[in-house]
């Protein structure tokens, strides 16, 4: 924890700590487990610079949400051939900044318009990429209804060449859930995935580009616990599927994950700065609690109504109880049971209940793991008009 107070040192708490071994050993993981495939990082994960220069250092290119996620993998330097803009419901405005920058994939029959209106004032055949919510679900369970793509028994009733014939379809995005910790889940939805491509192939009279399956690659908060996916043998069922199917298939295979490559490089830190008995029960006060790292702020919020799981609806606003480690960084060999607050003028600014730390005095650190993906860029940090945290990138 030197280069904690290294940084401390020079700079207040709060901040944000990002390591850069971390992620190229998450990196490596995802390339042994998928040989041949090319992988995305989810720039909504964590758009800090460094972050994203790390990653195309790395060869990994930009899964992004949003026009200004585009100009954020650019600046880093990730070439844009290597960047896939999917957004939900981009406008004209969005499709005009980014045309000629990045693969584009439409989210629905509205888009496509949009694409094909911008493509015919341009005089261009653009390329576009199909973003399908599928008949197939990870688990094998009736298909719910989603704000995401487009149904995939809508596609088949489409001429796509007659209806947009600036467009070309070049590409396939499907994704369904994140966080995925079931090993035959995601071998048989990857397989499912191919499965489509083909299908998609067939009916469009063309060969795909690419194919985009999402994320799904879950982790493992607990690190006493060992991860229950078999990388080895999710490695054998990708490898297997792309086999039965190398006849047909000659597209890119992407994969993106922005949990999985970055959620572990990160460390939250903030300060003890009052300490408050109410009742029975001891509470250190925060800086920056809802407003500096609010996925636990949340999860504390979710717990009474879901004590045992976090379902996967709640990604990645919220994950798994017990998903952060939380030390105290104090000189004292003594513990005591404590919540951590943040200063907020909230009850709901509680970022830990009933933990068990090393006993802290005002001026005491306070760290939180897994603080890499989805947590500066998640929370509200304009609330009450307190000083945000600020970010290091390390090596």
């Amino acid at each position: 924890m030197h280069f904690i107070e290294k940084i401390r040192a020079e700079h207040p708490a709060p901040f944000y700590i990002y390591d850069g071994k971390v992620i190229s050993e998450q990196a490596s993981i995802l390339h042994e487990t998928f040989p041949g495939f090319c992988f995305l990082f989810s720039v909504k994960a964590n758009p800090f610079l460094p972050v994203l220069k790390k990653m195309a250092s790395l060869g990994i290119g930009a899964d992004a949400a949003s026009a200004k996620e585009v100009d954020l993998a650019l600046e880093a330097g990730m070439p844009g051939e290597n960047i896939y803009y999917s957004c939900p419901a981009p406008t004209e405005e969005d499709i005009s900044h980014v045309i000629g920058k990045c693969h584009i994939i439409a989210d629905s029959f509205h888009v496509l318009s949009l694409l094909e209106k911008a493509a015919a004032e341009r005089g261009l055949k653009l390329a576009a990429g199909l973003r399908i919510h599928p008949d197939f679900t990870m688990d094998g369970t009736p298909q719910m209804p989603s704000k995401f793509g487009i149904d995939e028994s809508l596609v088949w009733k489409v001429d796509f060449a007659e209806k947009y014939p600036h467009l070309t379809i070049d590409g396939l995005h499907v994704h369904i859930r994140s966080q995925v910790l079931n090993t035959e889940q995601l071998g048989n939805y990857y397989d499912n995935v191919i499965g489509l491509a083909v299908k998609l192939q067939k009916f469009l009279h063309t060969k795909l580009d690419y194919i985009n399956f999402g994320g799904g690659v879950g982790m493992v908060y607990d690190k006493a616990k060992q991860s229950p996916l078999d990388y080895q043998k999710l490695r054998e069922m990708v490898s297997c599927s792309i086999d039965k199917h190398k006849d047909d298939l000659s597209a890119k295979l992407l994969l993106e994950s922005g949990r999985f490559l970055a959620c572990d490089c990160g460390t939250y830190v903030t300060e003890i700065i009052d300490i408050k008995h109410s009742h029975g029960k001891t509470y250190y006060i925060v800086k920056n609690g809802a407003n500096g790292f609010f996925k636990p702020v949340l999860r504390q919020m979710l717990l009474p109504f879901h004590p045992d799981h976090i379902g996967a609806s709640y990604e990645p606003f919220a994950t798994e109880n017990d998903s952060y480690d939380i030390n105290v960084l104090s000189e004292s060999s003594d513990t005591e049971v404590v919540d951590i607050a943040g200063h907020l003028c909230s009850g709901a600014d509680i970022m830990a209940k009933d933990v068990t730390v090393k006993k802290g005095t005002i001026g005491d650190l306070v760290t939180f793991s897994h603080a890499g993906s989805y947590a500066y860029s998640l929370a509200p940090l304009l609330f009450a008009s307190q000083p945000m945290p600020q970010q290091f990138f390390i090596e």
